[in-house]
């Protein structure tokens, strides 16, 4: 079984050489959590992880995981096993049709629910909140992207994208505003009909859904990551080659796909997750057959 799932937080308020923290799920269905030098290049890090003598979590594996900040707390989300009720004698019960969303650390909290088939989410925040994508559906036809605030009940849905590929990965980004009402956040999929992604700005007046064109050749069910910088949203995806690529949006403008040098290909179980630094961008991954044991590849990509 692969640890798909991987996501990245960056603290710089934490001491030199440990503000990236990797999160990922494991075997045992419990989160792991790695440091990550953000100075520099390295594979090498010490992980801190329950052993396979731990007791079983309820974390989905394999599944995606997000994280974003919360008032400068590093939020992780995924998906758990819905707790099932003690089944009576003879019961010809059927298998759980849904999971939850859920924060995962630093609590435990589940803040929706979607059926079993949707494993992939994406998370970004503002100052003060924090916003969970996650799908909803079961195939092309009724497959939705959904949005929970942290700390409302009420999860919304967007039902004005073109048809989503089922199984789409997504990511998000946020971009602040003068207030609150200028602010915008946005999703981004993967179109059924093309294959190529799409950014979906849901702001109430002014929905917007984009083919970013220069994503020609990602493939079905690609990884996606996503951060935005000093004006510039940068976008990492894997080709059919399964080699990573880069699409920067400067200025509301999708430009062309560039590869991002990278010492292996993507395993096909495997999530892209980016995290932004002085540097460059922080990208990480598991590497081509390289799904069961918990390796990580660190990438940093300079910024243009």
């Amino acid at each position: 079984m692969s640890a798909s799932g991987v996501a990245a937080a960056i603290n710089p308020n934490a001491p030199e050489g440990l503000q990236i923290h990797l999160f990922y799920n494991t075997n045992k269905k419990n989160l792991g959590f790695q440091f990550i030098n953000e100075t520099k290049h390295s594979d090498e890090n010490e992980a801190f992880a329950a052993g396979d003598s731990a007791q079983t979590g309820v974390v989905i594996t394999p599944a995606q995981v997000a994280a974003t900040s919360l008032t400068g707390v590093d939020l992780v989300l995924g998906f758990t096993n819905k707790p099932q009720e003690q089944p009576a004698p003879g019961c010809q019960c059927s298998d759980p049709t849904h999971n939850d969303v859920a924060i995962i650390s630093p609590i435990y909290q589940p803040l929706a629910a979607t059926e079993v088939n949707n494993l992939t989410i994406a998370a970004t925040s503002s100052d003060s909140t924090a916003y969970v994508f996650y799908l909803t559906g079961t195939d092309y036809k009724n497959t939705t992207i959904n949005e929970v605030t942290v700390g409302d009940d009420s999860p919304g849905q967007f039902d004005d994208t073109v048809k989503i590929l089922p199984g789409s990965s997504l990511a998000a980004y946020y971009v602040p505003g003068n207030e609150d009402s200028d602010a915008s956040r946005y999703i981004i999929y993967q179109a059924y009909s093309t294959g190529k992604l799409h950014a979906y700005c849901p702001n109430p007046g002014s929905v917007d859904d984009k083919e970013i064109d220069g994503s020609i050749g990602a493939r079905p069910n690609t990884p996606l990551a996503v951060t935005y910088v000093d004006g510039k949203a940068y976008l990492y995806y894997v080709d059919t080659s399964h080699s990573i690529r880069s699409i920067v949006n400067d200025k509301g403008k999708w430009k062309s796909s560039v590869a991002v040098q990278a010492p292996s290909q993507v395993d096909d179980a495997s999530q892209l997750t980016v995290v932004p630094a002085p540097n460059g961008n922080h990208v990480f991954f598991v590497g081509a057959g390289q799904g069961n044991k918990f390796k990580f590849h660190h990438v940093i990509d300079k910024r243009s």
